[in-house]
């Protein structure tokens, strides 16, 4: 069977265009990026289960990484996967995951994740307006927030499970 290649990317660019276009939304700019010691804004999202949660107030006190992610980027879920192990080996010393999904319906949210554990919050982002508060231009992207509330580190794009463990262990 011979692949039309022009095709798979004519795909993929137009996946990545539906994305940016989600993201940034119809004739909005996104927010300038959050800077290293910046606090974001308070927002409240939902997770799978219906509950609200009001970010980063919720988790004043504890390191809080706060993954932005889409269910078509196969780098998102490596994170999913990496955040998930590393929130059973640090949760103790005050690791929160969470994992903003961009942009997406409950139902798909749910659908991709139907074959993944994981223990920590998924919070659904469906209108792409926290992401545009935080000046997320594209996905994965993870911040890591101290003990404050406060950015630690931005990570553009993936990160594996080992540059993850040094930046986390490092705050812990």
């Amino acid at each position: 069977m011979v692949r039309d290649t022009h095709a798979t990317r004519r795909g993929f660019l137009r996946s990545m265009l539906a994305t940016a276009a989600a993201v940034l939304g119809a004739g909005e700019r996104a927010a300038a990026a959050l800077k290293a010691g910046e606090r974001p804004a308070r927002v409240t999202l939902s997770d799978l289960t219906g509950g609200r949660i009001a970010l980063p107030d919720a988790y004043r006190g504890k390191i809080l990484a706060v993954h932005f992610w889409a269910s078509w980027c196969a780098p998102c879920f490596r994170e999913i996967d990496a955040l998930e192990s590393l929130f059973g080996q640090y949760r103790e010393r005050g690791l929160i995951p969470v994992s903003v999904n961009v942009g997406e319906p409950k139902a798909v949210v749910t659908e991709s994740l139907r074959n993944r554990k994981v223990t920590y919050p998924i919070l659904l982002d469906t209108e792409s307006a926290t992401a545009r508060l935080y000046g997320v231009a594209g996905v994965p992207t993870t911040f890591v927030l101290d003990r404050t509330g406060s950015v630690a580190f931005k990570v553009l794009g993936e990160i594996d499970h080992e540059g993850l463990r040094r930046i986390l262990s490092g705050m812990l």
